[in-house]
């Protein structure tokens, strides 16, 4: 509201009262009290009519006051005619004037609530436009505060879908993968799903990223009514609603898609858009980083030569597979292997075709293993295998497996025009029968070993049978 507007308003009353009080004071002068009273009681009522309406009823009620005052005149103060008429006359004047200007102070007061109305309204979808760009901003916050306090991208999934979900009002969400090698998208978390249609949607698999156009624009695609719509194969069976769909990218890298659905056609304006490109990116970034958390981890536990989980790696499963067969009373096994010779082969063909050696060995193993079992370089050129649930005998078996496959392998080196061969010995220990302690079952596994190896190598020895073996010789003696 313009303060001088409501200023020349007020200023215009203020004349206008004072107008209409002087003209009153001419009307009354000199008449008798009877027709004063008429003529104020008259003035008030044409002030107040013209005030409350603008329409030209207020010209007829200053008639019909007009008539009241000229039969008053003439039936009580029928003396004066000329007086008479003089006193109908100023009246006449002042009724036309106050009622002018009561109608200009009506048309301008209105203009003036009608704008006072209208500011009030701008300023209250102002008001509520702001909260929701600080709700907005809020919700971005909160996905940045939650998401990047998260290593783990299943975390960064699900915290981020939350939060979407709550910006949006959506009803269903989809982040999905995108690998980098062949471009399949594979879902990763989502919310709005029940757990049969998500299992149909995983098993049935989704269209590779050069189906998806915000894969191959690398830029947000709005669908505001899926029912009539173009839209990508991926979204072909969804019939109902709207949604948005946005890259994740990091740099020049496509990592995954940000899905969003609400059921109402036209859901998603550009500011919503605009704020779900700004998810994405911390998506992006926090994916990236806990891309990059998860490698850091996995070299701190793995080989770097064979891929094998190292020894740190041994010493955590261990101690988990010991505090585990300690509480449910079941046994497991663990294998230490040693290649055969390998320090010959070394000086022979040199260290390249060592570690060509160690890489085969190691995918031998690593292949020839049950899915439940576990291959770690445990230094040089051993190896351990841990196998849960597994006794002493049963193990041995799985060991003459693994040697078996590691016979047959032929290794192409260089400084050799014949492809290379190797053998490998084992030694088995249970933790049930041979030890209570990680590293007496360590111990035990290696004196198995050493016994292979003092027996003619590439053969596989069960601690429990050595101390029995040494449990009859003690007996003879």
């Amino acid at each position: 509201m313009k303060m001088n507007d409501l200023q020349r308003t007020t200023l215009i009353a203020a004349c206008v009262l004072f107008g209409a009080i002087i003209l009153l004071f001419i009307c009354i002068f000199r008449v008798s009290n009877a027709t004063a009273l008429v003529i104020i009681v008259n003035t008030a009522i044409l002030g107040f009519v013209s005030l409350v309406t603008s329409s030209r009823v207020r010209y007829l009620v200053l008639a019909l006051l007009i008539g009241a005052l000229a039969l008053e005149l003439f039936l009580y103060e029928p003396s004066s005619t000329l007086s008479n008429v003089s006193i109908l006359v100023r009246f006449s004047i002042t009724g036309l004037l106050v009622t002018y200007f009561a109608s200009l102070l009506t048309t301008r007061s209105h203009v003036l609530y009608l704008d006072m109305k209208r500011l009030a309204r701008q300023r209250q979808d102002a008001l509520a436009e702001s909260r929701r760009w600080l709700t907005r901003v809020n919700a971005l916050v909160m996905v940045i505060t939650t998401i990047s306090t998260k290593n783990r991208l299943q975390d960064i999934f699900t915290e981020g879908l939350e939060e979407a979900r709550k910006v949006f009002d959506a009803d269903s969400g989809l982040i999905y993968s995108v690998s980098e090698k062949d471009g399949h998208m594979a879902i990763v978390g989502s919310f709005g799903y029940s757990d049969e249609v998500l299992d149909k949607m995983k098993r049935r698999g989704m269209e590779t990223a050069t189906l998806c156009r915000a894969c191959t624009d690398i830029s947000p695609i709005a669908v505001d009514n899926l029912a009539t719509d173009d839209k990508c194969p991926n979204l072909q069976k969804v019939t109902t609603g709207s949604c948005i769909c946005l890259p994740i990218v990091e740099g020049d890298t496509l990592l995954g898609v940000l899905h969003i659905r609400r059921r109402h056609p036209d859901a998603f304006t550009a500011e919503d858009i605009q704020l779900a490109q700004s998810m994405t990116f911390q998506f992006g970034l926090a994916m990236q980083r806990a891309s990059l958390f998860e490698q850091v981890n996995r070299l701190a536990i793995t080989d770097p030569v064979t891929g094998l989980y190292n020894y740190r790696k041994l010493g955590r499963d261990l101690d988990r597979e010991i505090v585990r067969a300690r509480r449910y009373r079941h046994p497991f096994s663990f294998i230490m292997a040693d290649i055969d010779h390998f320090k010959t082969f070394n000086d022979t063909y040199g260290h390249q075709a060592g570690d060509a050696m160690l890489r085969e060995v190691a995918g031998a193993l690593n292949s020839g293993r049950r899915e439940v079992d576990r291959v770690y370089r445990y230094g040089g050129e051993e190896f351990s295998i841990l196998l849960p649930e597994t006794d002493w005998p049963e193990a041995c078996e799985v060991a003459e497996k693994l040697r078996k496959k590691v016979d047959a392998l032929s290794v192409e080196a260089l400084g050799s025009d014949e492809p290379l061969t190797t053998t490998i010995s084992m030694g088995v220990a249970a933790f049930s029968s041979d030890s209570l302690q990680m590293e007496q079952l360590i111990a035990a596994a290696d004196e198995a070993l050493y016994e292979a190896k003092e027996s003619g190598r590439d053969r596989v020895v069960a601690h429990a049978q050595l101390s029995k073996d040494n449990d009859l010789a003690e007996g003879t003696h």
